[in-house]
C-alpha cells in the first residue's frame, strides 16, 4: 500500500508539472477537446429537446372521428359501444358542434368571428379518442382509423401520424448530423492531444530512458502522461459544458425565444444531469485515448 500511494503521488506530481511545463500546449489540448464537445453538445441539446417534444406529442396524440351532419342518435349509440369495447381506446370524449366552435374560438381568438363570416357553424361534431400508450404506434393507429372510417355516421377519421413521423425524422437527422460532425471534430482533437503528448514524451526522452534503466515499470512511466491527458480532456469537457449552459441561458433570455414557440421546442430544456456528466467524462476519456495512441507511436506503451 505505501508503494502504491508513493506511485500515485509521483503520477499526480509529474502530471501537474507536465501541465504547467508547457501551459500553451496544455491549453491548446483542452481547447481542442472543448470546442469539439461543445459542437457535439449543441446537436445533442437540439436532438434532446426535439425528442422530448415528440414524446410529449405522442402522449397527447388523439384520434378524431368526425361525424356527418345527418348522424342519428342510434349511430352515436353504436359508435359509443364500439369505442367502449375496443381495447386500444382508453378515453372517449364526445365533442358537439357547439363545443367544437367554442374550442376554435378559444384556440384562435383572432378568428372567432369566422363562423359568422361563413354563415353558421361549420364545425362538425366528433369523438376524441385517447389511445393507450402501448397502442400509440403506426400499425395500431392505422387499424383504428380503418375500423371506424366506414362506420355509420362517420365522415372522416384523422390523426397526426404524418406530423409525428416528420418530427421523428428531424430528430434522427439532428442526431446523425451532430454525430458525424462531432466525430470529425473529435478526431481532430485526438490528433491535437496526441501531438502534445508526443512532444512531451520527446522532450523527456532522456529522463524516460534513465527511469527504464533504474527499473521503473511501464505503468510508472506512462501514468503521468495518461493522467495529464485525462486532466486536459476533463477541463475541455467542463469548458464545453459551461459554454453550452451559458449559450442556453442566453438563448432563453432573447426576445425570439419568448415570442417564437418553435424556439421553446428546440431549446426549452438543458441536457439532463446524466448527459452533462457523460459529456464532461467523455473529454477525459478522449484525452486518455489520445495519450495511449501517442505513447504507442512513441514506443513507450
Amino acid at each position: 500500500m505505501p508503494r502504491l500511494l508513493q506511485a500515485l503521488r509521483h503520477c499526480l506530481r509529474e502530471a501537474w508539472d507536465g501541465l504547467w511545463r508547457n501551459p500553451a500546449l496544455s491549453i491548446l489540448s483542452a481547447a481542442s477537446i472543448g470546442i469539439s464537445l461543445y459542437v457535439l453538445g449543441l446537436f445533442l441539446l437540439l436532438a434532446f429537446n426535439l425528442n422530448v417534444f415528440v414524446e410529449t406529442l405522442a402522449k397527447e396524440m388523439q384520434v378524431q372521428v368526425y361525424l356527418k351532419e345527418e348522424v342519428t342518435p342510434a349511430d352515436l349509440k353504436t359508435l359509443r359501444a364500439e369505442f367502449s369495447s375496443d381495447p386500444a381506446i382508453e378515453v372517449v370524449r364526445y365533442v358537439s358542434k357547439i363545443d367544437a366552435r367554442l374550442r376554435f374560438e378559444r384556440d384562435f381568438p383572432s378568428l372567432r368571428d369566422l363562423p359568422e363570416r361563413v354563415g353558421g357553424n361549420p364545425f362538425p361534431a366528433s369523438f376524441d379518442l385517447e389511445i393507450r400508450d402501448e397502442d400509440r404506434n403506426p400499425g395500431a393507429l392505422d387499424r383504428i382509423a380503418k375500423t371506424y372510417e366506414k362506420a355509420p355516421g362517420v365522415e372522416e377519421v384523422r390523426y397526426d401520424r404524418g406530423w409525428t413521423e416528420r418530427l421523428v425524422g428531424l430528430v434522427n437527422l439532428a442526431r446523425r448530423g451532430g454525430l458525424g460532425l462531432g466525430v470529425l471534430l473529435l478526431c481532430a482533437a485526438l490528433v491535437t492531444v496526441g501531438a502534445v503528448v508526443q512532444l512531451t514524451v520527446l522532450a523527456r526522452r532522456e529522463e524516460i530512458e534513465i527511469m527504464k534503466l533504474v527499473g521503473a515499470t511501464a505503468a510508472f512511466i506512462r501514468g503521468p502522461f495518461l493522467l495529464g491527458a485525462a486532466a486536459q480532456g476533463l477541463a475541455g469537457g467542463a469548458c464545453a459544458l459551461a459554454g453550452l449552459y451559458v449559450t442556453h441561458r442566453m438563448v432563453e433570455r432573447t426576445v425570439v425565444f419568448t415570442t417564437n414557440p418553435f424556439m421553446t421546442i428546440v431549446a426549452g430544456r438543458f441536457l439532463p444531469a446524466q448527459a452533462s456528466a457523460a459529456l464532461a467524462a467523455g473529454g477525459a476519456a478522449l484525452g486518455i485515448v489520445a495519450a495511449i495512441l501517442s505513447l504507442r507511436r512513441a514506443g513507450t506503451f
